[in-house]
């Protein structure tokens, strides 16, 4: 008999006219006899048995008691007259019928014996006549129920659920996940859960707050790529991305526009808008295209993309998205399904994916939480040497290119080690000056078109070079932080003695001011505003990137940095300051919100100067580009910026000056990591 639980929605019992009711013990012995103390069911001991030292024994008291009479005498306005489910004379109609399909909800799920949480069990219901699908418990589901808090740590690693499923044929997912399979009934559609899930691990709020546990973080682990687990195919057909395709609602429609329109233009920030191209280039968003391709045979990177569009747009709503979640966490299940030989951990379909998980982990970012990006960075990592090794290049630099923007300002917060810099570093895999961007030509270099043919190539080499440096200056930041922490904990002896940072510090500057003191950089800086405007933003990307960083050399490699000979005087930091002031003005002015990179130079610029009137500045230009990111990464980063400045003006109260405050210091006091700072 199925205990009259609370049923979720997409559920209802198998048309029997019975309703039993679990009862958990209805206290211990030694409490009934003497007072009227009943077990706390959310302590394993009541008050009387701890205090007399013996072992309550309330968990095993249940009883199942057939409650139908008195919840029909209770609830007689109740009618179940022509319910497929629970009126015997519509059943048979419902099953003679086709199934009245909820209109545009395309089942994309594997069977349901397959599935492995009770969102997936409701999406899944959604698409076909109720009553198909049952989830039954009983006694022993309830035998190892754990009662825990709302702020207690869920494990969602589908390894660790426990469903028995009424089906005699063999299943993959139990055979990989040691789900144990039982032959209890002879029906796919019937699955028995050894284990009741709690309603309030299903809670939205709850489920937001924990959004980035992964279901399966270690799908794509080291351990996976050396030894594939093959899957096969699924039973269900390809998707179709076209935005007139019966298969999507209205609102998969809206999820991928967004993405089009606004996600990948983030994402690809200087290289897309409308009046890019000339009469004879073709009004496309470069690159966007290729994903939608992709995801209509891979599952996985369809999901990643509702994920990363509903976040997006939750974010600019002012509200929290239940669907980015769910996408979020169905990715990883179909990724399991769709992994079927070798040459898929090499796919694109697989690149993709990481690729736009590792975004949604680092834009969902919470202030203070930790979250998934290290592990897709880390998958990215590996399969980008693969696929080098296998194809002899990659077929889209640009995505690498990406990749090491993310890793570089992780780099500088100090929230990342560099390691998928390092890799592309050490292999000579750092895409070249022409293939950062898309389109590529045949030769594999980024089109270029007719208007810019005289000055995108100058730009991509300085932004190229610039961002070279900006590498060497963040690995330099995080040996001093390293050699620090070692200082902390050895002994002096044993102080690596070659270590030199003042020297590579001096050398990174040099180089900095080479490049940029160049006739050509002059050149372009002046005719800036009459460049094409592809090669407008991809200059003020380098130009700004160039500013911050001297800004970085000058204030936060080590504490108390402006107070000794490697600072800076107050007009060298103004003049900085007051470049990236003025290339965020003309950005927010011109309402070009998709332009993110310019938050890390503001956010330089705000820590740098000693103007209160500058700081409020970049508090504001940053304000204004909040809501259009994709995740909180920008609000995230003002809030830091307010901290540093409140420790600033407290300092400066105190000992006349505020050089001893560092923001990676605030920052760790705070409880804070930024992995990223505009998206």
């Amino acid at each position: 008999m199925n205990p009259a639980v609370p049923r979720p929605r997409w559920h209802r019992s198998p048309p029997v006219r019975q309703l039993w009711v679990f009862h958990p013990g209805y206290g211990c012995p030694l409490g009934q006899g003497q007072v009227a103390v009943k077990c706390d069911e959310r302590r394993p001991s009541c008050g009387q048995c701890a205090r007399l030292g013996h072992r309550c024994d309330y968990s095993p008291r249940l009883t199942f008691r057939d409650d139908t009479a008195r919840v029909v005498e209770r609830m007689t306005e109740v009618s179940t007259t022509g319910n497929v489910v629970w009126d015997c004379t519509s059943i048979a109609k419902a099953r003679t019928l086709s199934p009245p399909v909820t209109p545009g909800v395309y089942d994309s799920l594997p069977p349901f014996f397959m599935l492995t949480s009770d969102d997936e069990r409701e999406k899944k219901a959604e698409a076909t006549v109720p009553g198909t699908y049952h989830v039954i418990v009983n006694p022993d589901s309830f035998t190892n129920l754990e009662y825990t808090d709302e702020a207690s740590s869920v494990d969602l690693n589908i390894g660790h659920l426990k469903i028995r499923r009424g089906s005699g044929t063999s299943s993959t997912l139990s055979q990989r996940d040691d789900l144990h399979s039982v032959n209890e009934l002879n029906d796919p559609n019937v699955v028995i859960l050894d284990t009741f899930e709690d309603s309030n691990h299903r809670s939205p709020t709850a489920n937001w707050r924990k959004a980035r546990l992964s279901p399966a973080s270690d799908i794509t682990s080291a351990s996976t790529l050396a030894s594939p687990t093959f899957f096969p195919p699924e039973n269900h057909g390809p998707l179709t991305l076209g935005p007139n395709t019966a298969r999507y609602n209205s609102q998969e429609e809206l999820l991928l526009a967004h993405f089009r329109d606004v996600v990948w233009k983030q994402l690809i920030q200087g290289q897309s808008s409308h009046d890019l191209f000339s009469p004879v280039s073709s009004p496309i968003t470069p690159g966007v295209e290729i994903f939608e391709a992709l995801a209509s045979t891979f599952q996985p990177l369809y999901h990643a993309i509702m994920a990363i569009s509903a976040l997006s747009l939750a974010r600019q709503h002012r509200s929290k998205s239940i669907d980015a979640l769910q996408h979020y966490h169905q990715a990883f299940p179909s990724l399991q399904t769709a992994l079927r030989d070798t040459n898929d951990l090499c796919s694109d379909g697989l690149f993709l994916t990481h690729f736009l998980l590792l975004v949604y982990e680092v834009a969902a970012a919470e202030e203070g939480g930790s979250n998934l990006w290290s592990h897709h960075m880390a998958r990215l990592t590996q399969i980008s040497l693969m696929r080098v090794s296998q194809y002899g290049s990659e077929q889209y630099p640009y995505i690498v290119w990406l990749v090491c923007n993310i890793d570089l300002y992780a780099l500088l917060s100090g929230a990342g080690a560099g390691e998928f810099l390092k890799a592309m570093l050490d292999n000579n895999l750092l895409p070249s000056p022409r293939s950062q961007l898309y389109p590529l030509a045949p030769s594999g270099h980024s089109v270029i078109y007719p208007e810019e043919h005289d000055t995108l190539p100058s730009v991509l080499h300085f932004n190229h070079e610039t961002f070279l440096l900006a590498i060497r200056l963040a690995f330099l930041a995080a040996d001093l932080y390293r050699q620090t922490e070692e200082y902390r904990t050895s002994s002096p002896r044993s102080q690596n003695q070659s270590f030199d940072p003042k020297r590579r510090l001096y050398e990174i500057r040099d180089s900095f001011h080479q490049l940029w003191d160049s006739p050509q950089a002059h050149y372009l800086f002046e005719n800036m505003k009459v460049l094409p405007q592809r090669s407008r933003e991809v200059l003020q990307n380098a130009l700004s990137l160039y500013h911050s960083c001297m800004l970085y050399s000058y204030t936060s490699l080590w504490r108390g940095q402006l107070l000794g000979p490697e600072g800076a005087s107050d007009e060298i930091i103004a003049h900085h300051a007051n470049s990236i002031f003025h290339i965020a003005e003309i950005i927010v002015h011109s309402h070009q919100f998709d332009l993110r990179f310019i938050i890390f130079p503001l956010f330089m610029a705000g820590v740098s100067t000693s103007s209160a009137g500058q700081k409020m500045m970049a508090m504001d230009l940053i304000s204004s580009m909040e809501k259009q990111g994709i995740g909180r990464n920008a609000t995230t980063t003002r809030h830091l910026l307010q901290m540093v400045y409140q420790a600033q003006t407290d300092q400066l109260m105190t000992v006349g000056h505020s050089a001893n405050v560092g923001w990676s210091d605030v920052m760790v006091q705070q409880g804070m990591q930024i992995v990223n700072f505009g998206l």
